[in-house]
C-alpha cells in the first residue's frame, strides 16, 4: 500500500476527530481518508450531452424560456 500525506486547514484535524467519535466504524482517520477518496472517485460522471443539457436548461432558465410546475 502507497503512503501519502495530506495537509489539512487549520481546526479540520479537530473535525475529523468528531467525526470519527460520532461514526465509529471508521477505525482511524487513514480509513476515512480512503473511505472518502473511493466515494468520490466512484461516483458516476456527467457526459458531455447531459452537461449540454443542464447548459441548455441553465440559458433558458436565464431568459424566462420556461413553464412552471403549475401552467405544466
Amino acid at each position: 500500500m502507497s503512503t501519502l500525506t495530506v495537509k489539512i486547514p487549520d481546526g479540520m484535524e479537530e473535525d475529523i476527530d468528531a467525526y470519527l467519535k460520532e461514526n465509529p466504524h471508521y477505525l482511524n482517520r487513514s480509513e476515512l481518508a480512503r473511505d472518502a477518496l473511493r466515494h468520490m472517485l466512484e461516483q458516476p460522471r456527467l457526459s458531455a450531452s447531459s452537461l449540454r443539457r443542464i447548459e441548455r436548461s441553465e440559458e433558458d432558465f436565464e431568459n424566462d424560456d420556461f413553464v412552471s410546475l403549475e401552467d405544466a
